[in-house]
Parts: structure tokens; C-alpha cells; sequence
């Protein structure tokens, strides 16, 4: 159990005033059921210990600090739901060490004070690789400003990202609310990302620490070609079962894991029984920066990379065309000299897209 503390009735709940315009809408802004689509947001950085981190934020937001241990806080109760803080490393997350010592029936064989120690020594090794991160909860389209303010209230507070340490590969991550869950809709936005990589990369430019490690990865040729051809026309669990084939890993750039372990759950657990995977409706997109310390970077920046995803796939005709032309280059032996017409392309549907 954690205890819950107030922020106190002096302190207002201040959201920065931003320009809804920052952040582009994508073309669908509703669920099937009608209801408003939600994003949420998973931000990592060093710097600030998570005790600084969670003031920091009940400064910004408002509501009640839960401390579950010291390295995994939340903050309920504010105007948009739930924020969780915790050191991105599972088994102090969840306080592995006490688990474990339980499970070869040892509870007692240490003083809490010493299996504190221990973790904090394990924190403490890690801290050079393993960052903090915040998750807002799942906000509405018309709430994604709320990012960015907790994005500059860190920041302002000594946050560090990506480009701060030699070994931080720390992201910033998306999770927008899938519109409809069925194989059309998931399979017409991988197209429109297989066909954007390259121009997202560009755009975002993920730092080179990121690039080496296998985080986000990128998808292999052979799949990319088995979804491009227009023949492709699987059952979900067909298509699941062909991700799960080719992607036994979370680690892509655009992590559809969590997507398919809310659709069929048992099915994704069968082939992925070592990773622990968060079922939720919604795409991961994994490849931005946490450019956190940076004053001129605004987090609306990385989302509108995204939402040229969702608009390309929204294009159907486009994105046929685009993707026959795709899988064209990607069988020819020529392809290494047809790449630049077609990065120009790209490019040119780029600017059209960008509305």
C-alpha cells in the first residue's frame, strides 16, 4: 500500500496557456462509438529524482501524490486522470527484490532497511542508462497541449534528454487511440508508415545513441513487402500471427504489441511469454527524440510527425499507389538507383499531407 498526501488548498492548478494549432488534428477525431479519441504520452529524461519529479508535476497539475515505493509514484485525482512517474527499469518498479526473496521463501532473511540498500545500490548503477518517465493519462484531442506544459515544468527544473548523456536513449513516446479496430485500419496505417520512415527519420532525426540500439528498430524488408502487396487481405488472427512471425519484439520503431495483446491477448502471450506487454487500444509510436532540456523543442512537434502517418493512411488512393510503387522498388534489383526519385515523391506527398 502507498500513502496519498495533498498538494494543499494554497496551490492552484496552472496549465499553460498554448495554442491549440500546435498540435495538428489527425482526419479522424472519434472512436467507432462516437466518443472523442484519446492520446497518451510516455516521456522520458534524467536529471530530476522521481521525489523532484512527482513535486514538480503536482505543481503543474494538480491532485494527490501516491508513493507506491521510490522508484514508482502516481498523481491522482488531477482534471485529466491519473499521471504515473517511475524509473523505467521493471524490477525496482515493482520491487523485484522483495518479490524474489519471497519466491525462494526468504521474506525474512533480510531487514527492510538492507533490501532498500540493495535497490538503491542497483538505482544508483543504473541511473547512467535508465531513465525516469513520466505517462499522462489518456487525454482528448483537445487536451494534448497538457504534454507540453509538463514537458517546459520539467525542463525549467533541471530535466535532461536525449542529447545530455552518451548513453541516453531516452524517448518520447505516443499512444494514440486506435479509430477503429479492424485489419483495414491497422494494416493501412503500417503501409503509410513503411512508406514514411524514411522521410520521419528525417524529420525527427532520432539521436545516434537510439539509432545503434535496437529500440526502434525498423521493420525487415520481408515483411514490409509481404503487407504491401495488395493481395494481403488476412483475418486479424492472421495478421496478428504474421506481426508476431515477423516482430517477436517490442523494440520497432512503431510497436503494434500492445495493440494486439488488447485485441487477442492469449495470442500475443503464446509467442511473447518473456516480455511483459500492457494491453491498450492504441498504436506505440516510439520513434521521437525526449528532447526534454531543449527550450525550442515543443512535444507537439514529435505528435504532428505521427499525424502525417494517420493522414497518408486515411488517403486511400495515395497510399495504394504509393504502396505498389513501395514494393516495386523494394523486389528490383535497381532499387538503390530508383531511391532518390522516390524520396522526392515521398517528399512532394510530405508537403500535401502537412495541411
Amino acid at each position: 500500500m502507498g500513502f496519498l498526501f495533498s498538494s494543499g488548498c494554497s496551490k492552484k492548478c496552472i496549465i499553460s496557456s498554448m495554442k491549440s494549432t500546435m498540435f495538428q488534428m489527425p482526419p479522424q477525431l472519434t472512436r467507432a462509438a462516437g466518443e472523442r479519441r484519446r492520446v497518451g504520452f510516455e516521456l522520458e529524461y534524467s536529471g530530476l529524482t522521481l521525489q523532484k519529479s512527482a513535486a514538480v508535476l503536482l505543481e503543474t497539475v494538480g491532485g494527490e501524490i501516491e508513493t507506491i515505493n521510490p522508484y514508482h509514484y502516481k498523481i491522482h485525482n488531477t482534471p485529466y486522470g491519473s499521471f504515473t512517474l517511475v524509473m523505467d527499469f521493471q524490477f525496482l518498479v515493482e520491487s523485484g527484490l522483495s518479490r524474489w526473496l519471497h519466491t525462494i521463501g526468504l521474506d525474512n532473511a533480510l531487514e527492510p532497511h538492507v533490501i532498500e540498500g540493495i535497490e538503491r545500490f542497483i538505482a544508483d548503477l543504473s541511473e547512467a542508462v535508465v531513465p525516469y518517465e513520466v505517462s499522462t493519462p489518456p487525454l482528448p484531442l483537445e487536451k494534448l497541449e497538457v504534454i507540453e506544459t509538463v514537458k517546459e515544468a520539467l525542463r525549467l527544473n533541471g530535466a535532461m534528454g536525449t542529447k545530455a548523456g552518451l548513453f541516453y536513449a531516452f524517448g518520447f513516446h505516443i499512444n494514440p487511440e486506435v479509430p477503429l479496430i479492424s485489419v483495414d485500419e491497422i494494416l493501412n496505417t503500417l503501409r503509410a508508415f513503411f512508406i514514411l520512415y524514411d522521410e520521419l527519420v528525417e524529420l525527427i532525426k532520432p539521436d545516434m545513441t537510439r539509432r545503434i540500439t535496437p529500440y526502434i528498430d525498423p521493420f525487415d524488408e520481408a515483411y514490409m513487402r509481404l503487407l504491401l502487396d495488395d493481395t494481403y487481405d488476412p483475418s486479424m488472427p492472421q495478421f496478428i500471427d504474421d506481426y508476431l512471425e515477423y516482430n517477436p519484439t517490442r523494440n520497432r520503431a512503431l510497436d503494434l504489441l500492445p495493440l494486439f495483446a488488447h485485441i487477442d491477448l492469449d495470442r500475443v502471450i503464446s509467442s511473447m511469454e518473456s516480455d511483459k506487454i500492457s494491453p491498450r487500444p492504441t498504436y506505440h509510436y516510439r520513434l521521437p527524440n525526449s528532447r526534454v532540456d531543449e527550450s525550442g523543442w515543443h512535444t507537439s512537434e514529435a505528435w504532428n510527425s505521427w499525424v502525417l502517418v494517420e493522414r497518408l493512411a486515411y488517403e486511400e488512393s495515395l497510399l495504394k499507389e504509393l504502396s505498389k510503387e513501395y514494393l516495386d522498388i523494394l523486389d528490383s534489383p535497381f532499387s538503390i538507383f530508383m531511391k532518390e526519385s522516390w524520396r522526392k515523391k515521398v517528399k512532394m506527398c510530405l508537403k500535401k499531407l502537412s495541411w
